[in-house]
């Protein structure tokens, strides 16, 4: 396939990343379980040891054929010079912030940011003398009051986990420039498939993997994307720390991509569905998904994204976490679970999943309640999912 001819996004997640033939004109990408390569020659160890040989091979940490694949994929799909892959989401959180930063910097983000990423800045960034300052809110205009002269970072998360909160991109992209500051943004709820922050402005896009990438609940991986620069940079922290991403698991995210298109459309289709559902129910106090019309965010996630995505969060309208475990028990074929971007259905409780650890303070500006639920859908029939959750609802 021509390297220079623009292909579609579907044809991407099949192609993508994959222009030069395999070994043996392998139709899929081999998966090279091997720690070491051997060298034709001490020369080519020396180019090698020099920096001098890119093309070649020689320890797993630094370099896997099966992960090259994968990597320039991902970055293929999100319009990026240039990607990697890691052994987690939060592994490749943790590589940017200290590929990019150092003690003394500063980064600018959200009190929304997935749990996992707000325990890595209150908790771990700070013991190597990197802080973040959180935006209260959504409010963009507010990051100018937030900067200082150590401010490096700006890291977005859009549409937000769990109540799926709509930064504008372009917005949150033009005042990093202005003020001389790295853009980084999450993209694991979107995918590429729904939302393309490159094409948007920003520096950096990562993902976790695990989620819709892979999209079958069975690989932990993370990804990031960017200009080829930026990359080098985090390259070398991820092979320095060992956080990368193992070849079969590699192999398994590829596989995953290959139907990316095909299952985010599925579940774009069934996440608006229960939505629509949700908002209509007299149980349901409040309904988190920038696809109705009524979500404050409609308009903006109009304006930079091609689909809503598949979580639906939901207030229960006792508000309590009783009323929230009636409604989990009930349910039956929707699984009791974390994570998302399966192929299957889950509903989780945030409180004791994506944000557990936090204090009721912390709680209550991410705006998580007792009764707030997530909804992970899958490509199950949408009446099904339906039906399983107004069985359910009569339980509560």
């Amino acid at each position: 396939m021509e390297k220079n001819v623009e292909k579609s996004i579907d044809t991407l997640a099949v192609h993508g990343g994959e222009e030069e033939k395999h070994a043996s004109n392998s139709i899929t990408a081999p998966i090279f379980q091997t720690t070491i390569f051997s060298m034709d020659s001490f020369a080519d160890l020396r180019r090698y040891g020099l920096g001098q040989a890119p093309e070649l091979n020689l320890y797993v940490r630094g370099d896997n054929p099966t992960r090259d694949v994968a990597a320039r994929k991902i970055a293929a799909l999100e319009g990026a010079e240039d990607g990697l892959v890691t052994s987690s989401g939060t592994a490749a959180s943790f590589v940017i912030a200290i590929s990019l930063l150092e003690a003394g910097d500063e980064i600018i983000s959200m009190e929304t940011v997935y749990g996992g990423t707000y325990r890595l800045m209150r908790d771990v960034l700070p013991r190597l003398g990197i802080v973040t300052r959180f935006l209260r809110g959504d409010d963009l205009e507010l990051i100018p009051s937030l900067i200082s002269e150590r401010t490096r970072m700006l890291w977005i998360e859009s549409p937000t986990n769990p109540l799926n909160r709509v930064v504008d991109l372009r917005r949150a992209a033009m005042l990093a420039r202005e003020h001389g500051l790295v853009s980084v943004v999450d993209n694991t709820f979107a995918s590429p498939v729904n939302q393309r922050p490159i094409s948007l402005g920003f520096d950096v896009v990562m993902h976790s993997a695990t989620k819709y990438l892979a999209g079958h609940s069975d690989v932990l991986a993370g990804a990031v994307c960017g200009r080829a620069e930026v990359i080098a940079k985090v390259r070398k922290m991820l092979v320095a720390t060992g956080a990368v991403l193992d070849p079969s698991a590699a192999a398994l995210l590829i596989r995953g991509i290959k139907t990316l298109d095909v299952r985010v459309g599925r579940v774009n289709s069934n996440a608006q569905k229960l939505a629509e559902f949700f908002a209509t129910h007299p149980k349901i106090a409040r309904v988190y998904y920038p696809g109705l019309e009524s979500s404050p965010d409609h308009g903006t996630a109009r304006g930079q994204m091609t689909g809503f995505g598949g979580v639906v969060s939901v207030d229960l309208a006792e508000g309590s976490e009783a009323a929230a475990e009636r409604l989990s028990d009930a349910l039956r074929i929707i699984r009791i679970s974390t994570s998302l971007g399966g192929t299957e259905t889950v509903v989780t409780y945030p409180i004791y999943t994506s944000h557990s650890g936090y204090s009721d303070e912390e709680l209550a500006r991410a705006g998580v309640g007792r009764g707030t639920l997530r909804f992970s859908v899958g490509i199950e029939s949408a009446e099904d999912l339906i039906g399983d959750v107004a069985r359910a609802l009569e339980a509560v």
